[in-house]
């Protein structure tokens, strides 16, 4: 048997230190997929560091100039109200075709499945996640034993924002994060009847309750905009094309966030805690700067 995770990836280099690090206690091989425009269209250099590079480590180019779509004047945009469970089909379909970000954010995701498909076996296990989102190795034997039981399993995870200990109170779809981390068997991912984006924006829409399983204690972390000075104005700019409120596209938004301690774009409030039981990873790295203190 043997673990694999596939991921996209845009510029989360410092989240990589964290990743890689935790996956090296129990994962096989990470596979890495990193395009070469932003979802919006514009192009973009190679972020992934080749040191990350190795036998468990395998970065993946994805030449998406011919596979993106250039932004369109009208779009349609996520509304939480309106794309939940009852009518998730029509919202999802209605969505890629007229929201460019969202069609490319999906091309983009399910590439894993063409990269992966040849080489797993029946009894190998597939992780699909985005990067920023870490399973604790320590959950390792508990994640695949019930992956081995129930065929695909979801987790919940503690969400935190511009720092590792800085958490938000809740999120828009399914709570806790869950839904979104799909674990499942090399014989259920190659006969899985729909991709990997299908699968993670149903879950969101909290569509996959009574069909998949889903540990009832959290299982890892989903560190989002770490060294944000660097890496979130960027990223929102990359997602400029399926965002209707362009007010946030700025530095002063990410600031107001801070100032407030509020999420803004999905309506939460933020909250400092230092008493989780942080990653095990983070004892061997230097994280001293992404603290909030």
């Amino acid at each position: 048997m043997k673990i694999y995770e596939c991921c996209p990836f845009f510029n989360e280099n410092r989240i990589a230190d964290i990743k890689i690090k935790e996956n090296g206690r129990w994962i096989d091989e990470l596979h890495v997929i990193e395009a070469n425009k932003t979802f919006s269209y514009a192009d973009k250099p190679s972020n992934f560091k080749a040191e990350y590079l190795g036998p468990k480590v395998i970065h993946h180019p994805f030449h998406a100039d011919h596979l993106f779509r250039a932004p369109e004047k009208h779009s349609l945009y996520f509304d939480v109200n309106s794309c939940g469970a009852d009518n998730f089909d029509c919202w999802y379909w209605r969505l890629l075709s007229y929201n460019s970000a969202f069609y490319n954010e999906a091309c983009q995701r399910n590439s894993s499945t063409s990269i992966l498909r040849e080489q797993v076996e029946d009894d190998d296990v597939i992780i699909l996640a985005d990067f920023d989102e870490i399973i604790d190795s320590r959950m390792a034997d508990r994640i695949v034993s019930e992956v081995k039981k129930h065929q695909i399993i979801t987790i919940k995870m503690h969400y935190s924002v511009f720092f590792l200990n800085l958490f938000c109170q809740s999120n828009h779809g399914a709570p806790h994060w869950s839904y979104r981390v799909f674990v499942m068997t090399g014989r259920y991912f190659k006969s899985m009847p729909f991709s990997p984006d299908y699968l993670r924006k149903k879950g969101i829409a909290e569509a996959l309750y009574q069909d998949i399983y889903c540990l009832e204690e959290p299982a890892g972390f989903h560190h989002s905009w770490l060294e944000y000075q660097k890496t979130a104005l960027p990223k929102l700019q990359a997602f400029a094309a399926n965002v209707e409120d362009k007010s946030i596209l700025n530095a002063d938004y990410i600031d107001q966030c801070l100032n407030d301690k509020k999420l803004y774009y999905i309506d939460t409030e933020l909250y400092v805690d230092n008493t989780k039981v942080f990653l095990s990873s983070l004892q061997e790295l230097e994280t001293e700067d992404l603290w909030y203190k």
